[in-house]
């Protein structure tokens, strides 16, 4: 069978845009480097535009690209994760049978492998290839692999995924297989806060952070905010000069603070400082949040975690991550941030979602009424 790989090929300007767009992982010095492993010498003065425009118009095999490609790629690129809860314990033998199933009707171009990980895990594993038409040609059609993760705990078991679109797609089709294969629909638990106040939205996010078990909350590092459309309004009446300056300086920020719909804040103690309560009490709700917490046990290392909303005006689509980890060196905390193992990263998800289900179930208990007493003489003598 012929090599598949050699009806492909990419032009000087296909080259030259992945060497000019990529500025942060294929900087000048890297450029200089390309050039040097072919035995070409540039000026280190040399503008980027015409180092990239030089080596775009050498000779590059298929193996020259890969390594290209490769080097343009963000290599501490962490997709956040997402879940789907199932009130119903699943066996090994219903997730097989189902993936199977979605194997066999899956397109060509994708590769399905599915394996179990122990007597309470099973995984799905999906290789396809997906096109982003924002980024230039020559990197648009990427290789993409999404493992749809099933863990049952107790009675339940939740569906693990990557945040995006195309591994929402698999686990709904998986999630379907499920349904007909139990000849009902299985009740889900989704973490959605569409159907929250603003106040309830910050709530959601500031407990959250909060109550993670084993974890104890240390900083917040970065907030982005959503308007809520609230802005109360100042109105005028009797005052001297200078009140009416103070007066003319709310409306002016209140008028500013109308056309913002979200803002991001980076530093330290966030969710204390002026600038947030300044937007919260002008209805500003929290989206998204990255935090650090301390383990409450050994090895009291920081880890520092993101959570927030895919759409944030409607609440919907909650991902999350770990990012990494702060090491404890007796007592000192190492300042780089180290990535974290697939295998500590899926011990720590569980504790994310726990906390956010149980938060949501508190914030949903407070805002429903509660039914009115049944008057249990009247029932009886009113039953026919």
């Amino acid at each position: 069978m012929p090599n598949e790989v050699l009806k492909y090929y990419a032009t000087d300007k296909e080259v030259f845009d992945v060497l000019a767009s990529s500025r942060q992982r294929l900087s000048e010095s890297a450029l200089l480097d390309i050039a040097r492993s072919r035995g070409i010498f540039y000026s280190p003065r040399e503008s980027r535009e015409i180092l990239a425009s030089n080596i775009s118009l050498l000779p590059h095999d298929y193996e020259s690209l890969r390594e290209l490609l490769g080097q343009s790629e963000n290599p501490n690129r962490a997709e956040k994760v997402t879940s789907i809860t199932l009130n119903k314990k699943l066996s090994a033998a219903e997730l097989k049978q189902v993936a199977q199933a979605f194997a066999e009707s899956a397109p060509k171009d994708e590769k399905v492998i599915s394996h179990s990980e122990g007597p309470d895990k099973y995984v799905v594993q999906v290789k396809y290839s997906e096109i982003d038409y924002g980024k230039t040609r020559l990197l648009q059609r990427r290789n993409r692999e999404a493992d749809i993760r099933f863990v049952v705990e107790g009675d339940r078991t939740t569906i693990r995924m990557p945040a995006n679109a195309k591994a929402r797609e698999i686990a709904n089709q998986l999630k379907n297989g499920l349904d007909a294969l139990q000849d009902d629909k299985i009740q889900t638990e989704i973490i959605e806060i569409f159907d929250l106040t603003a106040d309830d939205r910050t709530a959601f996010f500031t407990s959250l952070i909060t109550k993670m078990s084993g974890y104890e909350l240390q900083d917040v590092t970065n907030v982005r905010v959503q308007s809520g459309g609230r802005h109360s309004e100042i109105v005028g009446s009797e005052v001297d000069e200078d009140e009416r300056d103070e007066q003319d300086k709310a409306i002016e920020s209140q008028r500013m603070l109308a056309v913002v719909e979200n803002v991001a804040l980076h530093g330290q103690v966030l969710l204390a400082s002026s600038e947030y309560q300044l937007l919260r009490k002008k209805g500003f709700y929290i989206t998204s949040i990255t935090w650090k917490s301390k383990q409450t046990t050994t090895p009291y290392n920081v880890l520092e975690f993101d959570a927030g909303f895919e759409e944030p005006k409607d609440g919907r689509g909650f991902r999350y991550n770990v990012r990494g980890l702060y090491r404890n060196r007796d007592g000192e905390f190492t300042k780089t941030l180290r990535g974290l193992s697939e295998d500590h990263k899926e011990s720590v998800f569980p504790l994310i979602e726990r906390a956010a289900l149980n938060v949501l179930a508190e914030l949903r208990k407070k805002n429903t009424p509660p039914s009115a007493p049944v008057n249990v003489a009247k029932a009886q003598e009113e039953k026919p």
